[in-house]
């Protein structure tokens, strides 16, 4: 019969659904605030001075807590803006290098008109074999392809 009211009920706090945790900072806080009350309390001639020192007490680990958590959401914050500040520069290189293939395709395009004027040279050559000097206008177009090459080819590389 009596054994019921002898036992401590555990208490729970209905909320909201988040459950709260507390550090075991806070905890020690709290324990070392409470040990502190005891002692004091047949030291102290007011009660309310015992409950002002739990209450700095709590509010110190409350203030601690909430210090750690804004550091951590500081930190995750930084985490972030890294991930996506690395995300630009991976894409800044990406449209870097298609654009150097898109150069590419115009050095083929004038490699390809190369070899069809140094083609065009070797018809020539071939239907004229005893003049030589009547193939001058394909031997001019050939030159000029070849010099506008070297002149990009150096461009690119500087």
């Amino acid at each position: 019969m009596g054994a019921s009211n002898s036992k401590e009920e555990p208490v729970y706090i209905y909320g909201s659904e988040v459950p709260i945790g507390f550090t075991p900072q806070l905890k020690d806080v709290l324990e070392k605030g409470a040990a502190t009350a005891q002692t004091s309390e047949g030291n102290s001639s007011t009660p309310s001075a015992t409950s002002r020192d739990l209450a700095d007490g709590i509010e110190k680990g409350v203030a601690k807590e909430l210090a750690r958590i804004l550091e951590k959401n500081q930190l995750e914050e930084l985490r972030s803006k890294e991930r996506q500040s690395s995300t630009q520069e991976l894409l800044g290189e990406i449209r870097d290098i298609s654009q150097q293939i898109g150069a590419g395709t115009s050095d083929t395009q004038s490699f390809e008109s190369a070899m069809v004027a140094r083609d065009r040279v070797a018809a020539c050559y071939k239907q004229h074999e005893n003049r030589a000097l009547n193939c001058w206008k394909e031997m001019g177009e050939f030159k000029n392809i070849v010099a506008a090459m070297e002149r990009e080819f150096i461009a690119a590389s500087s």
